[in-house]
């Protein structure tokens, strides 16, 4: 979708992120929108509620922690609110599998249904999260939960996922109004040369935004092009009916079982995501019998419920070390196990001590787990699961 002089847009990553520089900074110059800076990434829902942006690109952590406020203030409203949010919630979720079915249009039971729950929720909904106005939104820089992306579809909020690299300027994929397929990353760009490997299912791309090479190291630049000059992404991905992709993950993140078995861990870990009570989850595996997990609770969310059911608490770690939050998040995981073969399901895991913060090495700037670091910060508690 095209921006304009009258867009408002918000912007809250570092500028240094090259999907930032080209959503906010390139599009400014192009178009000319109203560019607002979020006060940091902690008050970005606060700064939506403010600026209601007609434009909004996120990483899927913020998508994530608005979908978990909005089931917390589910939570503590009134008896009758509840029950009218629970049927909003309902509404939502068939709007938006109709939506997605169609490629992102409206159906006539979607459109019937939208124009009951619009004024009965969705209105209100939507002006509390900060995007009444959002005509268009982005989902980037990591894999989101299909479920996370109808519920918005549902509620009105059009939400695409594109895909991208800093090494080929963000610009790979994107789902188009119309002709989107949810748990795909969309259709190469025009003018994109986009192939995948035969062999190795790699992402290959080609095209005049694709960087030159790393600063002073030569070696790398080398590895990271084939001999015919095209970029090696990393990610392993798959076609879907000929026309859009979608991404398995990370090659170096895949686990391989002692029993032989490749596993993907985002597609489990994101499945875990989708819980209100989860912030962060990490599957662990290669090379290992069965696989196990990190997760780190959504503090505001699991301590609203720890207040509700009387469970005192000071503390994030005091916290997530209570039982009954082990059972709550257990019941989370047995939920997730249910969606997945045997050799795919979580047998243990362990709740993170701690809130991950970008400034301790634990995250990415783009609120994406390091795996290294976990694995160097917590490995007690890996080995702890074996």
């Amino acid at each position: 979708v095209p921006p304009n002089p009258s867009d408002l847009i918000v912007t809250y990553l570092p500028l240094c992120h090259v999907a930032e520089r080209i959503f906010s900074t390139w599009t400014l110059v192009s178009a000319g929108p109203s560019l607002n800076f979020a006060e940091s990434i902690e008050t970005v829902q606060q700064n939506l509620r403010e600026i209601q942006p007609t434009l909004f690109f996120a990483v899927p952590r913020i998508w994530e922690r608005i979908h978990a406020g909005i089931h917390i203030r589910a939570n503590d409203a009134s008896w009758f609110k509840r029950q009218l949010l629970k049927v909003g919630f309902a509404m939502a979720r068939t709007i938006g599998r109709e939506k997605v079915a169609a490629g992102g249009n409206h159906t006539v039971k979607s459109r019937v249904l939208y124009a009951i729950g619009f004024p009965l929720v969705f209105r209100a909904m939507k002006e509390r999260i900060g995007l009444r106005r959002c005509r268009h939104a982005g989902s980037g820089a990591a894999p989101i939960a299909p479920e996370v992306l109808e519920f918005f579809i549902g509620i009105g909020v059009p939400v695409f996922e594109l895909y991208g690299m800093t090494e080929n300027s963000a610009v790979a994929t994107a789902n188009f109004p119309g002709r989107m397929k949810l748990g795909t990353v969309g259709e190469p760009y025009p003018g994109i040369g986009f192939r995948i490997d035969e062999e190795t299912g790699e992402i290959q791309v080609k095209h005049e935004g694709v960087f030159a090479g790393y600063w002073g190291k030569p070696d790398k630049t080398a590895e990271t092009f084939t001999e015919d000059g095209w970029l090696k992404t990393g990610d392993v991905g798959v076609w879907v009916d000929g026309t859009h992709v979608k991404i398995v993950d990370r090659m170096k993140d895949i686990i391989i079982t002692s029993g032989g078995k490749n596993i993907s861990p985002s597609e489990i870990e994101n499945s875990l995501k989708t819980s209100p009570y989860i912030k962060e989850a990490m599957v662990i595996g290669d090379g290992r019998k069965y696989l196990t997990a990190l997760i780190g609770i959504e503090y505001d969310t699991v301590g609203d419920w720890a207040l509700r059911h009387n469970i005192p608490y000071t503390t994030y770690r005091d916290l997530s070390e209570k039982p009954e939050v082990i059972e709550l998040i257990q019941k989370a995981v047995d939920e997730t196990n249910e969606k997945f073969a045997r050799v795919e399901q979580i047998k243990k895991f362990r709740l993170i001590p701690k809130e991950l913060d970008h400034e301790d090495g634990e995250l990415t700037a783009t609120q994406k787990l390091k795996r290294r670091a976990m694995m160097e910060m917590f490995g007690d508690l890996v080995e702890s699961m074996y």
